[in-house]
């Protein structure tokens, strides 16, 4: 539910030089990206380390990080985040 919200936030702000549907696709399932970000929480390894093991760029990794932080960040106890 949170993620579909900040999607269509992101999407209403952007500035389209690309048609829509244009441009990468995404690498991972929303699964995938969100285990990324638990199990960096969890056992706190680099980026770098997060692409080696999830087969995607650093760069990647710290996008998806931080928006799924911001998103767990807003549906769980801040507790269950430290």
């Amino acid at each position: 539910m949170q993620h579909k919200k900040l999607q269509a936030e992101i999407i209403s702000k952007k500035i389209r030089i690309n048609q829509k549907g244009g441009g990468g696709k995404p690498k991972l399932e929303i699964k995938e990206q969100v285990c990324l970000c638990l199990f960096s929480l969890r056992k706190m390894p680099t980026f770098e380390v997060l692409g080696l093991h999830f087969g995607i760029s650093k760069t990647e990794v710290k996008d998806t990080f931080n928006y799924w932080l911001e998103i767990l960040g807003n549906v769980l106890p801040a507790n269950l985040l430290e």
